[in-house]
């Protein structure tokens, strides 16, 4: 049916009627020769109109009719585009004081007469003269050159665009060269119009339009008049029998209903209503089938109804329904109404009511009706289930429950089923995992999309047809009723024809684009799909109420991240916007042109590049002929949107920029991340002036802005929020009287350079406006006319001396504005108070009012509009920064109140907390020097210092932030003792206290753990204190001086759910606190006299705590016995950390000695850090009692081998990483030969007499070694034979079984490059890091023997050379490592070049940093290309 196309051609002729509407244009036109086509035009217009309005009440044929819509359609949008240029040169001509777009001249007859002619020459010849927008010479330029530019009346030649146009004149072609630079340069933008070709266009289109419009009459008189089809009808009826026998990833849902309805929360309750809502195809009737059909479910109510709403929710039809289902029952009367008949029927059974699919319940209140009669049941637990794809249905009839995607695993089970009958991949079908892993991404968890996509790949198992309905999206072609996309455009119908616009337009936006409220609404202004309704209503608020239902029918998802709302789109609605936006916009993802399904009458172009890459030639090309292809399947000249997503190399631009070089009809431009100038995309950029939103952005600094910007009068919406180039804007942009809205980055420094503001009427956001008497165009009258601003911010008020000047700004009458700040420079030299008090008296906005900022005032005390006759009592948010009042403001009357900042306010003492703070949810106090005191106002004698707050008074029942810093003489919250009572901050989730050191909190953990996070630094007795309940709940605390116990800042008044737990410079917990941490999973214990106090009094009670992870540093006393007698209760522990404390021994043994830290044997990690006493006692008990252990790292504790004796093996053979620092004693490896699961070896500066003897075992026979670190022992290597001694058949065990890959990392390279050791290493050294700091001082070469020794090793992949301050050359033969693909050299400042006989074909990347050689680095660029990667640092 046509009616699509109909509403889309009635909204092309209302847009192409708007400049003549109000008679401004035509009166302009009205003169014998030119006014009377401008009537004819929109007089034709009309009548089509009338028509279209005609053809909206008959029932319209097939496919005829639509092609007959679309050439009026097509039409109009010509008419539009004329008008809209006419409308263009009115304005100019206006601006400009000038008379050559006119007919009628100031100068009398004679020039008239001339003027005609030149028009009419100009026709007649086609050879209008033009050239780009008119720009001035640089500042540099002498006053020689700019003498040269042309004449103020010379016309400069140049090519006209096919439409026509104007264009100025100008020598410069430098399009930043500014107007005021220009020396001789006319001033005004000379404008070259054609009236007679204007008349002859004008013409053709009434011509064209005629025989058309009269076609479409004549069909009209044959049809029938239409008949309203309802909705409903289309919608398949749902039943309660199970259409899917298997229900996938709802299982958990399911059970937990069901156990609500019919075990839980609801049994003991009257009649409940539980929603569930989702877009179309989410599962939600097949979900509530299974429900319905429970057995469990069935046992538990003896009535059960399942009714389709669909469409029309009608209280008769579902009270019948309901009838007919319910059982009768003997005292049942006969001329009762259905009300009645239910009542008695339900009085005493317990009944499941399921309404499913309800779209819609607009007739009073039948909703309410319905549940009234329902809920006369006398037995608890009846239940309703709604089943809606709209939020606002869920919302009235109470939301608990929603339906959205399935998880990954589920939805793969359920899509495997729908293609192959079994939840399993088919063995032989593995070729195809890749594509179905694409396909079910794109599908997003949708049970009904699974089925329908899932059908079309069965019927085709091969390769080939499973990537095409990937690439094609085939599942968008489906047109079954019971398909993913009829079910969710069935959605699409519901709506409006304008929120059907919105919708559809919204696809020009890439897939899983996070839209922003001001992007779309911006889009939908620029396409004028808004349309108000009145003349005060304004773009802004009918886009957010069209934004707002697009959310409650889920065509968007809503999401707040840090503070503001982001707009999500699921991906298959994303096709449907596509797919019914498909006649009019191209969305292309570069390099994927070719086949892509294009349209003739496109008109909006949407560019994804970030799949494109970097240019090339080939791509270039290919790209180029694409796009030339492209151009032959529909008319650029047409198109009015062009958005591009993603960056652009230059090479492309210029593809791009032919491409586009008739794009003369733009009013969409979308460019947020420009590399290069927006003229070398588009050309004919100054020419665009039927832009109505225009949006620039950049990271390139030293970009400019285009100075065409300030010609394009239709502009309606100027977005550079993402522009970080150079901020020059043009002199004139108060030209741009269309202006709604002018975006800018977050310094809003482009805000101050627009002179003569006040020309810009429609602006609805000024950030700041910078007074500036002594330049014209800044005074404060430049706002009196701005009456449509919903945000203004007046800075450097301290330049306006009068009353008189500062109320010429007006803002009483500026109704709509909601957002004010006043700011006075804080860096002032002189204030003048009672001055300044009377200009903010004088300031006085409207009563609308809701965000307020007062900064730097120097008066005395508020204004009394703020105060006690308070006349801003809308007021949501008030900030005040750097005032000089003596008293904050008395806030009683504002009851709205949100948000309150006070900031840097020296004087006031006192802080009310009035009755009206009952809506405030953030309190932010900082840097206020004075304020002592928190005072209730009934009683305002009272402080909290001592007298309590009323106790049936309701603090800040709604604050969810409180913010206080630097108030050096607060003592602490406003709370009895200073402990908090949850009960008067009931909603708070985030108190942050800094730099307050007389503040003191006593927080208990019943409270903290509501909260979302606490933070204070630097107060009374604490240093910091901190909690963060996400990924598991954490608390730090750090103490200061006079903090003697836990509880005097935290009361442990419940069990904990802390995870984790930081105590540093605190005293020793208690056990009753201890106790207290049954959620405990890790400890940090530091900078303390003890760890606990005395952990008896708890009798033969037994006790464990579930910590499996403990950190210990800087513990004075006896941390050694008070650890080990914790250690036992905790079974869990795995980890433990010592630090810097006295701990002497480490044993397992049953009686505890001075000193002596008992082992436990399920540990397994070990780290000790600094402790200089520690010492494994011999016989070594943790190779037998410690067998779970894994970890083991000693470090700085020089003496923790001196008592061994080495007859044995030292650790247990469980280890898997071993580091020992600094710890001497141990002669060769053979004690660590039992070792065999070790995995990585660290022995850093363990004695220079320490020998590489012993690690063949470790190497050989089944070890697991793969990364060895000896550093600072270079007698490791040296004179070590690995196969010395071995017998032959031994020999050849060994070289067979160390091939394991692995890495060893040294600094003692003369003992390593041996032959004997390199042999040995050469089938499983893979990684070689070697390092020249300490042993290899001096070196400029490596030897023959050793380079020999490195060629033998060859299974290595990557080598890299460290800090060989003196080494000149790198070793021959490393072209001979035939593995090699990485070299590294870094810090090597005397390498001068590479080995002269070559690098290994192998290599892939050479990666040479800190050598600061530049032949080296000459000679690495001049192997760009034959290695693929090349990394040259400083």
């Amino acid at each position: 049916m046509p009616y699509v196309p109909l509403s889309a051609a009635q909204w092309v002729v209302g847009k192409a009627l708007a400049p003549v509407a109000d008679g401004v244009l035509g009166a302009w036109a009205a003169t014998r020769n030119f006014g009377p086509n401008v009537e004819a035009l929109s007089t034709e217009l009309l009548l089509v109109k009338a028509t279209l309005e005609q053809a909206a009440h008959k029932e319209l044929g097939g496919p005829a009719m639509e092609m007959l819509l679309q050439k009026l359609r097509d039409l109009a949008h010509n008419a539009q585009d004329l008008l809209d240029e006419l409308d263009y040169f009115c304005i100019h001509d206006e601006l400009h004081n000038t008379y050559d777009a006119a007919d009628q001249h100031g100068k009398g007859g004679v020039h008239d007469l001339a003027l005609n002619a030149r028009h009419t020459a100009k026709a007649v010849g086609k050879m209008v003269n033009c050239c780009p927008w008119q720009r001035a010479k640089r500042r540099e330029r002498s006053r020689a050159d700019s003498s040269s530019s042309p004449d103020a009346n010379q016309e400069v030649s140049g090519c006209m665009p096919k439409f026509g146009k104007l264009l100025p004149c100008s020598s410069s072609t430098d399009p930043h060269v500014r107007e005021e630079d220009c020396g001789n340069v006319q001033e005004k933008p000379k404008l070259e119009f054609n009236r007679v070709d204007f008349s002859q266009k004008m013409k053709v289109i009434i011509d064209k339009l005629q025989p058309v419009r009269k076609d479409v009459n004549g069909l009209l008189q044959s049809c029938d008049s239409r008949i309203v089809p309802n909705i409903a009808q289309c919608r398949l009826i749902t039943k309660g029998r199970i259409d899917e026998p298997k229900l996938y990833g709802r299982n958990r849902v399911m059970n937990g209903i069901i156990h609500d309805i019919t075990k839980g929360q609801y049994c003991g309750k009257g009649l409940t209503v539980i929603p569930v809502v989702g877009p179309g195809g989410m599962g939600k009737t097949t979900l509530i089938q299974h429900i319905y059909h429970s057995q469990q479910v069935k046992n538990h109510f003896p009535v059960m109804i399942w009714i389709c709403v669909s469409f029309s929710f009608n209280l008769d039809k579902v009270l019948e329904q309901i009838k007919t289902c319910t059982p009768r029952v003997e005292s049942e009367k006969e001329c009762s109404t259905k009300e009645e008949v239910i009542e008695q029927r339900l009085k005493s059974k317990r009944f499941l009511l399921v309404l499913d699919d309800i779209w819609k319940i607009s007739i009073g209140d039948d909703w309410g009706k319905l549940l009234s009669t329902l809920s006369k049941s006398q037995e608890k637990g009846s239940m309703i289930i709604v089943t809606t794809r709209f939020h606002a249905i869920a919302q009235k009839v109470e939301t608990i429950g929603h339906s959205n995607g399935l998880e990954s695993e589920e939805f793969r089970k359920l899509f495997l089923a729908f293609v192959f009958g079994d939840e399993e991949w088919p063995r032989d079908k593995h070729f195809l995992l890749e594509t179905a892993d694409k396909i079910m991404e794109k599908l997003k968890g949708s049970p009904l999309a699974a089925k329908t996509v899932g059908r079309l790949l069965s019927k085709d198992l091969s390769l080939h047809h499973w990537k095409r309905v990937l690439k094609c999206k085939e599942w968008e072609k489906q047109t079954d009723d019971n398909e993913i996309m009829p079910a969710l455009k069935l959605s699409y119908d519901f709506l409006s024809f304008h929120l059907q616009q919105c919708f559809a337009y919204s696809a020009l936006f890439p897939e899983d684009y996070p839209f922003q409220q001001d992007e779309l609404i911006s889009l939908w202004i620029g396409l004028d799909i808004l349309i108000p309704s009145g003349q005060n209503q304004a773009f802004e608020d009918i886009g957010l109420s069209n934004l707002n239902e697009l959310v409650i029918h889920g065509f968007f998802r809503e999401v707040e991240v840090d503070g503001a709302f982001l707009y999500f789109m699921h991906d298959l609605l994303h096709d449907l916007a596509l797919k019914v936006a498909s006649h009019d916009c191209l969305s292309l993802r570069l390099p994927n042109v070719g086949s892509v399904e294009i349209q003739s009458t496109i008109r909006h172009l949407s560019i994804s590049t970030y799949a494109l890459g970097e240019y090339d030639v080939v791509s270039g090309e290919k790209l180029k002929s694409e796009l030339e292809e492209l151009k032959t399947r529909f008319k650029v000249e047409y198109l009015q949107t062009l958005t591009l997503f993603g960056k652009l190399d230059e090479g492309f631009v210029k593809i791009f920029g032919d491409f586009l070089g008739e794009a003369i009809s733009l009013r969409v431009l979308h460019l947020p991340n420009m590399r290069s100038p927006v003229e070398s995309l588009l050309h004919n950029f100054s020419g665009l002036f039927h832009l109505r939103y225009l949006c620039l952005g950049t990271e390139e600094s030293q970009m400019h802005l285009p100075l065409s910007i300030s010609k394009f009068y239709h502009l309606r919406i100027l977005d550079l929020k993402w522009w970080n180039g150079n901020h020059d804007l043009p002199n004139d942009m108060s030209n741009l009287a269309k202006l709604c809205h002018f975006y800018v980055p977050c310094d809003h420094l482009l805000y101050s350079d627009i002179c003569n503001m006040g020309k810009l009427k429609l602006l609805e956001e000024l950030n700041v406006f910078q007074v500036n008497k002594k330049s014209e165009g800044f005074e404060p009258k430049q706002l009196q006319h701005l009456t449509r601003l919903r945000e203004l911010g007046i800075y450097n008020l301290e330049k306006i001396d009068t009353v008189e000047e500062a109320a010429e700004a007006k803002l009483m009458e500026k109704k709509y504005l909601r957002r004010l700040t006043l700011d006075w420079d804080s860096g002032r030299s002189s204030v003048e108070p009672s001055v300044e008090a009377a200009i903010l008296e004088s300031l006085q906005p409207q009563g609308d009012l809701q965000f307020l900022c007062i900064r730097g005032h120097g008066g005395p005390s508020s204004p009394t509009w703020l105060g006690d006759e308070l006349a801003v009592e809308a007021l949501q948010s008030l900030w005040l920064l750097g005032v000089s009042w003596d008293v904050f403001p008395s806030l009683r009357k504002v009851w709205d109140l949100r948000v309150l900042r006070f900031d840097n306010i020296a004087r006031p003492k006192e802080f009310i907390i009035e009755k009206s703070f009952c809506m405030l949810t953030k309190l932010e106090l900082i840097d206020l020097g004075s304020f002592e005191k928190w005072v209730y106002p009934a009683e305002q004698e009272s402080s909290f210092g001592g007298d309590l707050f009323p106790p049936d008074a309701h603090m800040f029942p709604l604050l969810q932030v409180l913010i206080i810093r630097n108030c050096p003489k607060l003592l602490g919250l406003p709370f009895s003792n200073y402990i908090v009572s949850p009960d008067w901050l009931p909603k708070l989730e985030e108190l942050e206290v800094h730099d307050c050191p007389e503040f003191l909190p006593v927080i208990p953990i019943s409270w903290i753990e509501s909260l979302r996070s606490v933070t204070m630094k630097c107060v009374k007795m604490l240093k910091e204190f901190a909690y963060l309940p996400s990924n598991g709940a954490k608390l730090k605390i750090i103490g200061e001086g006079g903090l003697h116990s836990i509880d005097q800042v935290l009361l442990f008044d419940t069990e904990t759910c802390f995870e984790e737990l930081i105590l540093k410079s605190c005293p020793p917990l208690q056990l009753k606190e201890l106790l207290m941490l049954t959620s405990l999973k890790t400890l940090y214990l530091g900078q303390s006299d003890a760890l606990f106090r005395s952990l008896g009094g708890q009798g033969s009670v037994e006790w464990q705590l579930p910590i499996e992870y403990i950190m210990i540093s800087d513990l004075n006393g006896n941390s050694w016995e008070e650890l080990t007698e914790l250690l036992p209760h905790l079974p869990k522990l795995s980890s433990l950390k010592i630090w810097t404390c006295n701990i002497k021994k480490l044993v397992l043994a049953e009686e505890v000695e001075d000193g002596v830290l008992l082992f436990p044997p399920h540990l397994q990690e070990l780290d000790c850090w600094k402790c200089p006493e520690l010492v494994l006692v011999d016989p070594p008990t943790l190779v037998h009692g410690a067998g779970s252990l894994r970890r083991l790292s000693i470090k700085y504790c020089p003496k923790f081998l001196t008592s061994f004796l080495f007859s044995s093996h030292i650790f247990p053979s469980s280890l898997q990483f071993l580091a020992l620092w600094e710890v001497e004693g141990m002669e060769t490896l053979e004690p660590l030969s039992n070792l065999s699961s070790l995995v990585k070896l660290e022995l850093i500066n363990c004695g220079e007499d320490l020998k590489g003897q012993g690690l063949q075992s470790l190497l050989t026979t089944g070890g697991q070694l793969n990364e060895l670190v000896v550093r600072g022992s270079p007698g490791f290597f040296a004179g070590w034979d690995p196969l010395e001694d071995v017998e032959a058949g031994e020999e050849q065990q060994i070289q067979r079984v160390s091939s394991t890959p692995w890495k060893l990392c040294t600094d003692y390279v003369a003992g390593l490059l041996s032959a004997p050791i390199c042999s040995f290493l050469s089938s499983s050294l893979t990684n070689l890091e070697l390092c020249g700091l300490r042993f290899a001082e001096g070196m400029e070469r490596f030897s023959k023997e050793q380079e020999d020794a490195l060629q033998l090793l060859s299974s290595l992949h990557q080598l890299e050379f460290w800090d060989f301050r003196h080494l000149q050359q790198l070793p021959t033969g490393l072209r001979n490592l035939t593995s090699l693909k990485i070299l590294s050299i870094h810090h090597c400042p005397a390498v001068s070049s590479l080995p002269n006989d070559g690098l290994p074909k192998s290599l892939q990347e050479l990666d040479i940093r800190f050598c600061a050689n530049q032949e080296l680095k000459q000679q690495c660029n001049g192997l760009v290309g034959t290695i693929p990667k090349i990394l040259l640092g400083r």
